[in-house]
């Protein structure tokens, strides 16, 4: 990116217009703008800022000493105004009309609120064929003189009277005018350090200075004191302008650069920034240890160490923690959590991942590490779900000697009935007798009816014996305590 200023097509016609009547342009106002958001590139058509941000009076013109067709005009920005970042800059007549117009390196101008301690002067510089054309703005509402009358008028014997070598002037009193030539030790002047600070673009090497010169000045980067010299990491002053410095080397974008000038002797630290909430610590590491704390990641280390297993009542795991869920995860992102577990839960694809422990629906149990009492296990290793082999006892009393008593049913009335053979008694034919032919007859008797009876009924005793007994099974599928379930986590 250039950064340059040029006349603008108006800006020329009235220094054309001026040369020839021989008159004075006069230039009035200053504006600066943030090209709204973007870098700009002047241009002579140009009739206004691309996005004006603060005007004003200029504060001064004043020309090149060692250059009489260059000129140099000089905008004071207020400390309590800012917010936005300088890109473009420009010089107006008492019209109101674009003379001059230029870019700048981004710059970003905060406000006092943003910790801005004092004025930023802006500066831009033009050429012009003719010296005499251009007005000299000492105060902005009064035109004083042209640069002829000033060199014509006000000469060095004016100034600096004879007979002072080795002095210097000062004021006598605080009435106006009054001042006197002192030794140089008999004067004690006190003078306050002046800083600023930038923020650089990608790849810029040149800093022109707004509020300070190179004179007595410490360049700091990013809280680092760059010393004076053309090597990288130093910087160097501008042959011809003394509110520029060349950078040894580039910075990345956004790098701060601060410039601090008469600081005493030069050899003091930097003082922290407020603005910069203790970003601008050089040596953080040491300043803990200087202050006996630790930093978040430390405390991190300390509160849980990679592979260490948690529960959370939350449904993801916290900061540092992924889910005990038997995962593949890299072996690179969770390089320490590799170096502790290995592949003791699972190789993962073999080569870039390896697994999580999966304590999804588990009880953990503390590694035997040589106890006994759970032998033969190693670290990690899973095991069933088991009972411990044990027996039941039981037994049913015994009935012991006895017998049964019963009766048998009621048969109810009944009669019997037999029928026989009459025959002729040998004996005496005349009688008949029971016999194998029926001579007179079958004859049938009835016998008398047995009413209603029982009849008794005996049982043997069994003797003393025993009865089998069957148990029935209880439970569901598993055996386990009351319990509350909860993320397992695993730290890395």
């Amino acid at each position: 990116m250039t950064y340059r200023s040029l006349f603008t097509t108006y800006g020329m016609q009235r220094l054309a217009e001026a040369s020839a009547l021989g008159t004075a342009l006069t230039l009035t106002a200053m504006a600066v703008g943030d090209g709204n958001g973007n870098p700009t590139t002047p241009g002579e058509l140009q009739t206004h800022l691309v996005r004006e941000r603060y005007r004003a009076a200029i504060n001064r013109i004043y020309q090149d000493a060692n250059d009489p067709q260059q000129f140099f005009a000089e905008l004071v920005i207020p400390a309590q105004t800012g917010g936005f970042v300088l890109r473009e800059i420009g010089v107006f007549d008492a019209d109101g009309s674009l003379i001059v117009v230029g870019n700048l390196p981004d710059v970003y101008k905060p406000t006092a609120d943003e910790g801005a301690f004092s004025d930023t002067v802006v500066r831009v510089v033009f050429r012009v064929d003719n010296a005499d054309n251009i007005t000299l703005m000492l105060d902005p509402n009064v035109s004083v003189a042209t640069h002829t009358w000033v060199i014509n008028n006000i000469t060095a014997a004016t100034l600096i009277p004879g007979g002072t070598v080795g002095q210097l002037l000062g004021k006598a009193s605080n009435a106006d005018g009054d001042y006197e030539w002192q030794n140089p030790d008999a004067i004690s002047v006190t003078v306050d350090t002046v800083a600023e600070k930038q923020l650089l673009a990608a790849e810029q090497t040149v800093v022109d200075l707004a509020l300070t010169t190179t004179y007595g000045l410490a360049v700091y980067v990013d809280g680092l004191r760059l010393d004076l010299g053309s090597g990288a990491g130093e910087w160097q002053p501008d042959e011809s302008l003394e509110t520029r410095l060349h950078l040894g080397q580039s910075y990345p974008a956004g790098t701060r650069i601060t410039l601090v000038q008469n600081e005493p002797a030069g050899s003091a630290g930097a003082p922290l920034e407020r603005s910069q909430n203790l970003a601008d610590v050089l040596d953080k590491a040491a300043s803990r240890e200087n202050l006996k704390v630790y930093s978040r990641d430390e405390v991190n280390q300390r509160v849980r160490q990679p592979g260490d297993i948690y529960h959370t009542a939350a449904a993801t795991p916290g900061p540092f923690g992924l889910k005990a869920n038997g995962a593949a995860v890299s072996r690179t992102v969770y390089a320490a959590l590799f170096a502790r577990l290995g592949t003791r839960f699972g190789s993962g694809d073999g080569f870039t991942t390896f697994n999580l422990p999966d304590l999804r629906g588990e009880f953990v149990r503390g590694w035997d590490d040589g106890r006994g009492v759970d032998s033969g296990r190693e670290l990690g290793s899973s095991q069933s779900g088991a009972t411990q082999s044990h027996t039941h006892s039981g037994s049913v009393a015994t009935a012991g000697k006895h017998t049964h008593t019963g009766k048998t049913t009621n048969n109810g009335r009944h009669s019997h009935s037999v029928t026989f053979k009459r025959d002729r008694s040998p004996v005496d034919p005349g009688n008949a007798v029971l016999g194998d032919e029926d001579y007179y007859g079958e004859q049938t008797h009835t016998t008398t009816e047995n009413g209603d009876h029982f009849h008794g009924l005996s049982i043997n005793e069994a003797g003393e014996h025993s009865h089998g007994l069957t148990i029935g099974t209880t439970g569901g599928s598993e055996t386990r305590p009351r319990n509350v379930a909860l993320l397992a986590c695993i730290a890395f």
